[in-house]
């Protein structure tokens, strides 16, 4: 396994031309989000310089409106 830092990844980004988040969601990672067409990744830059990268394709088309929205989160409690 090969170690890359969270900069080596962000100039990576940056030199494709692709527009990133960055999140902290656990204690010991920095999560960065790129989105492509049809194609999210969430990489995850960990403190020990390690990276694993997640990624969710989809055909990116409308699947429905507000009302859509809430039944999601109707049918996905968070508690």
């Amino acid at each position: 396994m090969e170690n890359h830092t969270i900069f080596d990844v962000l100039k990576t980004l940056e030199k494709a031309k692709i527009s990133f988040r960055l999140a902290r969601d656990r204690p010991d990672t920095i999560r960065v989000d790129a989105t492509l067409y049809g194609l999210r990744l969430e990489i995850e830059c960990f403190d020990d310089n390690h990276v694993e990268v997640s990624t969710f394709r989809g055909t990116e088309d409308i699947d429905g409106e507000y009302d859509y929205f809430l039944k999601i989160l109707a049918e996905n409690p968070m508690d």
